[in-house]
């Protein structure tokens, strides 16, 4: 932003630099302008007080010319004052006693005038030269803080790109992990079950004890199926992908009623899909939440609510619980206080293009998070899009509900 100038500034006389030619040019100009003005009054004057006008010449080039131009000026002046304006207009005499003793006086006090202003034009030219190198540094410096300034954005939007890219390949890691527990050891325990199914059945006239034993392992069996199934839906529920942001989060909220007894309710309207990504991170978002009332808050109760309402996507989590103090939530709103959970929330949203709010009275906690809809997230990195199609096989598939048919005959 450009510093702010003053809309008026003070005359000021600033001594002359370069040239010794130009400087002796304007001081004898400047002496002359003086005799001409004093000439203009000689009908008045007379011969008196002649050396006012040159001791303005003198104190003008003193100033503005320096010390060899105004010592040239003031004699050339003072003989041209003595040729004009004194009678009989002779430069050198006839002088009486007293006329030399006011000769010698004018050109003492011309001395001085001239050191005094010597010694304050040299000073105001260092000061001006200090001046020029203070704003050549405040300039410098400007730049090299526009440069950090620009240096650290770029680093922070490296260090956002990276951490998005992060959360994308956890996703998509998610994803093919739970797909390959799901068809591959999930199948193979569902196999593993039906042969010992098969063997328990064939024992159980001939070795009663040991079909017991058999049985027992047959139950070990289905729990572990049970378990990794879980585990295989936490990881990424098939329902996110075949039916939809409103199934996954029915199914998840039933399941996680039953693990940590808390009551859930869920307030869902949505015209249509959205886009994969999104409806990925709208699930996180609100699972991410959903923990952290489990761990922190020790409400029973919670509330989600998911509207699409003028183009935006309105989430809100909300728990009836301990709460968050004014300092927690500044904390929070400035970043020093940002958990792992809360960060990939946010930096989940913000890569939507959306804003994410805690809010808190002092009981309960209420998470919103606004986020426009759109299609695709606000930066699609070049890999990702071409693999997009391919890591989403459900939204080519010709038949969802022969999908879910087959997946439930397995299981």
């Amino acid at each position: 932003m450009p510093d702010r100038q003053p809309a008026t500034r003070p005359f000021a006389l600033q001594p002359l630099q370069g040239s010794k030619l130009k400087r002796y040019a304007i001081a004898l100009l400047g002496m002359a302008a003086a005799l001409a003005l004093r000439s203009l009054f000689q009908p008045i004057l007379g011969g008196s007080m002649h050396y006012v006008s040159i001791s303005a010449g003198t104190v003008f080039a003193a100033w503005y010319c320096g010390l060899g131009p105004a010592v040239l000026a003031t004699i050339l002046g003072s003989v041209a004052a003595n040729v004009l304006f004194l009678s009989p207009y002779q430069p050198l005499g006839p002088f009486t006693e007293k006329d030399i003793i006011g000769e010698l006086l004018f050109l003492l006090f011309s001395a001085a005038i001239i050191a005094v202003a010597e010694g304050g034009r040299r000073a105001l030219l260092r000061l001006g030269h200090l001046h020029e190198i203070l704003l050549k540094s405040r300039t410098q410096l400007k730049f090299r803080v526009r440069q950090r300034a620009a240096q650290l954005q770029q680093s922070n939007s490296d260090l956002r790109d990276l951490s998005v890219r992060l959360l994308r390949v956890q996703d998509d890691e998610r994803r093919r992990i739970a797909r390959d527990l799901h068809d591959s050891t999930g199948q193979a325990l569902t196999a593993l079950k039906l042969e010992l199914a098969g063997i328990e059945r064939e024992l159980a006239s001939r070795h009663p004890q040991l079909a017991r034993r058999l049985a027992a392992n047959i139950e070990s069996a289905r729990q572990i199926s049970d378990e990794l199934r879980t585990i295989s839906y936490l990881l990424h529920p098939p329902l996110l992908d075949e039916l939809g942001l409103g199934s996954a989060l029915r199914w998840y909220m039933d399941g996680f009623q039953k693990r940590s007894g808390i009551n859930v309710q869920l307030e869902f309207s949505g015209e249509a899909r959205l886009a994969p990504e999104m409806e990925t991170m709208l699930f996180r978002v609100v699972q991410e939440c959903l923990i952290n009332i489990h761990r922190h808050s020790g409400s029973a109760t919670a509330s989600i609510r998911l509207v699409q309402a003028g183009g935006h996507i309105v989430l809100e989590v909300e728990d009836e619980g301990r709460g968050m103090t004014a300092e927690e939530l500044a904390d929070i709103a400035s970043g020093a206080a940002l958990g792992v959970g809360l960060r990939g929330m946010r930096e989940r949203i913000k890569d939507f293009g959306g804003e994410l709010e805690i809010l808190s009275k002092g009981q309960g906690t209420k998470v919103k998070a606004v986020v426009p809809i759109q299609t695709s997230p606000s930066r699609t990195f070049p890999e990702e899009a071409a693999a997009g199609a391919v890591s989403n096989p459900a939204r080519n598939a010709p038949a969802i509900t022969g999908v879910i048919a087959k997946r439930a005959s397995v299981n």
